[in-house]
């Protein structure tokens, strides 16, 4: 199952947007599993924790896909 998310890094903290439904994630909509973190979190730890509770949502069948990254293309 494909979870798109994306991240905002700002000054003081980074936000992250995640829902299987793109366009949620596109249009920072609902309902999508938003979580903010502070400044110091690297994005390693950020996908990370974000993989980890959406396997709790999920089960273990996830695959996380930047939406940014697929604007690129």
């Amino acid at each position: 199952m494909k979870v798109y998310y994306q991240l905002i890094h700002n000054s003081g903290h980074s936000v992250r947007y995640a829902s299987t439904d793109k366009q949620v994630v596109l249009r920072h909509g609902y309902p999508v599993y938003l979580q903010i973190y502070g400044v110091n979190r690297s994005t390693d730890y950020i996908l990370k924790d974000t993989f980890a509770f959406l396997v709790t949502q999920y089960g273990n069948n996830i695959q996380l896909v930047n939406v940014n990254e697929l604007e690129k293309k």
